[in-house]
């Protein structure tokens, strides 16, 4: 069983997607997979979920603090630094089940190792473990501090930064431009003494063949204005040994419920490592949500997308209930700020951000690429006019409940979320022809801009009112709300696309009738590769991802899958796939098709997403690098919905089996309705077994 990830040899142009790669984070802090002589330049970050601030008219973004982990080590006055010393040997090792990273590498005079971990238990603390062996006799230095100089996208975020050393802890004060403070604090222990010089750690030794200096660093995170100095030397008292056995047992009990075996190994480890940045993610004690580019850094302002609800929410639900449950709060605690934005654009009930942070105040911005020729920014309307997202909150509450029984969310604020969503469509549409109509909209294509009557978003709205008229009796409480003869009588009027005698539903009024040109035609019309290839693509039937597929993934329960076939076979040859979240929409529904292998090719896509070093960094100029949770996710719901079939009918689960050759057998569990099960899924069988407390 392969359980680590390990690329050798350097290569300056794979740092920044090695920092991706070689990801640690605990589901509050993300550290980039950097190595302790880089700095800023190379994108070293400490990421923080939730803690946002704005310079400026820049976009708001979440914070980076600063670097607890910086050292550069001198043999003999030369450095000893893969930037500026080519290494004879070089490795880097993340374990995926027990999340820890590994750097070892070899130069001419000296080893250096180090590892670290984000610690799974104290969720605040970082520890690292550095080693510098000497190869010959000679005159070692190593310089070591908390690099005050952060990477930024956005930035400058923090107006005031103070470091003080008190009892031998280096105590970090930030005050970011919204005035908020942020504290850290960091001890070295080393087996060699440390000079310290204005907040500067120093090691110099006159060292013999085959002495090591080693030196551990213990830094605890603080978002509250209180002293943690006890807490932190309680810690290190416990020792790095014993800090990281406890991290590495926590951590590993995650995948008991976690992990799918599939009987193909070469395609395993990329499932393993795609579901290691969903257990990433976790953390029981937080109601914030999961950023569409996780803990990998600033990337899309560090803000909340659809992403979570459609893709990420469903592995949560089988998987960790209680954290899909916080995932589903957030948005709960969000609703003033939906209801906020819809009053702003003159409708009612709650229009969720397109990006949402803390607050649930829109943060997307209305010029979201840029033009690489001209560097002129280029105007979107995603902010405005992507009104999906409302309803996928709403149908996100429906599955939940469906899938736990937690029908006590809906009293904790989940009907009303569903309620005023629905009270947001029904603002939101326009009458005509004795039908209510969206107009102006945008799908999940977001290359076709200001549509009218996009599939997805009408059945989206449809399906949100459905389950306001279905949960009414859970909302009792909720003051002025609609009568539910009126929801009953306005869903009635609710325009729904049909198939045409081709079996094709139209992606929205007007698609059928634009060119015929293919994703390839219309990437040759770039004039520059990070051209934003929605202005190439608007007057075309290029689509950037799965949209219909995607409404015939999303919502079977409207009976087209008989048109299934047709649908995915015309829109397949227009589709880019130029997010992220298109493969396993069309994974889901080619198996569900007969078209299992290419099924099977797109679950690979998804799964591998952050393992290469051609990511795509850009969009229209705007880098937009990082990991891809809705993709991991996407590997797995490919897998579970798609290859094992699973379905729901009243209040059981279904299993229909299309496994592809490569896969002759797999095994998974599942929460369902307050128990665990463990399902084995053959080609043409499948047994299901309820978990016991002693299985």
């Amino acid at each position: 069983m392969k359980k680590i990830l390990v690329k050798t040899g350097f290569n300056k142009d794979d740092i920044v997607s090695f920092g991706n790669m070689f990801l640690l984070a605990n589901g509050r802090y993300g550290y980039r997979g950097t190595l302790e002589e880089y700095t800023k330049d190379e994108m070293v970050a400490l990421n923080v979920l939730g803690f946002y601030d704005q310079y400026k008219d820049k976009w708001r973004e979440s914070i980076n603090l600063p670097n607890p982990l910086f050292f550069k080590t001198s043999f003999n006055n030369e450095e000893q630094s893969v930037l500026t010393n080519k290494p004879l040997d070089h490795k880097v090792t993340l374990n995926i089940f027990d999340a820890t990273f590994i750097r070892e590498t070899e130069f001419d005079k000296v080893y250096i190792y180090s590892t670290r971990f984000l610690s799974s238990i104290h969720k605040d603390l970082l520890v690292h473990k550095y080693v510098v062996k000497s190869k010959e006799d000679g005159q070692i230095s190593i310089r070591f501090n908390v690099d005050l100089d952060n990477y930024d996208i956005n930035g400058p975020h923090y107006k005031n930064k103070k470091l003080d050393l008190i009892n031998d802890i280096f105590i970090f004060e930030g005050t970011t431009n919204e005035n908020k403070r942020v504290h850290t604090y960091t001890k070295y222990i080393s087996n060699e003494k440390i000079r310290i010089d204005k907040n500067t750690c120093f090691i110099e030794k006159t060292s013999q063949k085959g002495d090591e200096i080693c030196i551990f660093t213990y830094s605890l995170i603080n978002q509250e204005d209180k002293n943690r100095v006890d807490e932190l030397n309680d810690l290190v008292a416990l020792g790095y040994d014993q800090l990281l056995s406890i991290h590495q047992e926590s951590f590993n009990k995650k995948w008991d419920v976690t992990r799918v075996l599939i009987s193909d190994k070469e395609a395993q480890f990329e499932l393993d490592y795609s579901l290691y940045h969903l257990l990433i993610l976790e953390d029981q004690k937080s109601y914030h949500s999961i950023p569409a580019r996780g803990l990998s850094g600033q990337t899309y302002k560090g803000a909340i997308f659809w992403d979570t609800e459609a893709f990420i929410l469903p592995f949560f639900c089988l998987t960790n209930p209680a954290f899909a449950r916080n995932l589903l709060i957030y948005r709960i605690n969000t609703l003033k700020g939906a209801k906020q934005k819809a009053q702003s654009f003159g409708y009612e009930g709650a229009f969720y951000a397109w990006e949402s942070q803390e607050d649930g105040i829109e943060r997307c911005s209305k010029y979201n690429v840029t033009d690489p020729i001209t560097n002129e920014p280029i105007r979107t309307y995603f902010d405005e006019k992507q009104i999906h997202i409302s309803g996928d909150i709403a149908i996100a509450f429906n599955r939940y409940v469906y899938i736990t029984d937690d029908y006590q969310i809906l009293y904790d604020g989940g009907y009303e979320v569903i309620y005023e969503c629905a009270k947001f469509y029904m603002s939101r549409a326009t009458f005509r022809n004795n039908q209510y109509h969206y107009d102006d909209v945008i799908g999940p294509d977001e290359y076709h801009e200001r549509v009218n009557d996009n599939a997805f978003t009408n059945f989206i709205a449809y399906r949100t009112i459905q389950l306001a008229i279905q949960y009414y009796q859970y909302g009792e409480l909720i003051n002025n709300r609609i009568s539910i003869e009126e929801l009953k009588a306005f869903i009635d009027k609710i325009y729904l696309p049909k198939p045409n005698k081709q079996g094709i539903i139209e992606q929205f009024d007007g698609y059928f009738s634009l060119e015929n040109k293919y994703p390839h035609e219309v990437k040759a019309l770039r004039r520059n590769d990070k051209e934003y290839l929605g202005s190439l693509a608007i007057k075309t039937k290029t689509i950037k991802q799965a949209d219909v597929v995607s409404l015939l993934v999303m919502l079977p329960e409207y009976g087209y899958s008989e048109y299934a076939k047709d649908n995915y076979d015309y829109y397949l040859p227009f589709t880019e796939h130029g997010s992220s979240l298109s493969s396993s929409m069309y994974s889901i529904l080619g198996s569900h098709i007969g078209e299992i292998q290419y099924a099977y090719e797109l679950f690979r896509k998804s799964a591998s997403i952050d393992l290469g070093t051609d990511q795509k960094m850009y969009a229209g100029g705007i880098y937009i690098g990082g990991t891809h949770p809705a993709s991991n996710a996407g590997a797995y719901i490919s897998i579970i919905f798609g290859f094992v079939g699973l379905t729901f009918d009243k209040n059981r689960f279904l299993i229909n089996p299309h496994l592809p050759k490569q896969i002759e057998q797999l095994e998974f569990k599942l929460f369902f309705k307050k128990k665990l099960y463990k399902v084995n899924v053959y080609k043409n069988d499948y047994k299901i077994t309820e978990v016991t407390n002693n299985d």
